[in-house]
């Protein structure tokens, strides 16, 4: 059963604001499509329009906190 409630993790406390909005749109977005599936990346651009642009940029973000630890250390 889902709770419908939205938790981030602590590793992006000091993450970009603009982090903390992509993820609180998909989070929303599962709200509506459970699956990551076509509609469901359709709604998450919707409500943010650089949606991709910011999932990819963070998943770069996540890659340099896994290899180099934190950028704001």
């Amino acid at each position: 059963k889902s709770k419908n409630e939205i938790r981030i993790s602590s590793v992006f406390k000091k993450a970009p604001e603009a982090f903390l909005n992509m993820i609180a749109v998909h989070e929303l977005a599962h709200i509506r499509e459970k699956e990551h599936n076509k509609a469901f990346y359709q709604l998450c651009e919707h409500m943010q329009p650089n949606y991709h642009q910011l999932e990819f940029e963070m998943r770069v973000y996540l890659t340099q906190l896994e290899t180099h630890g934190s950028i704001y250390d």
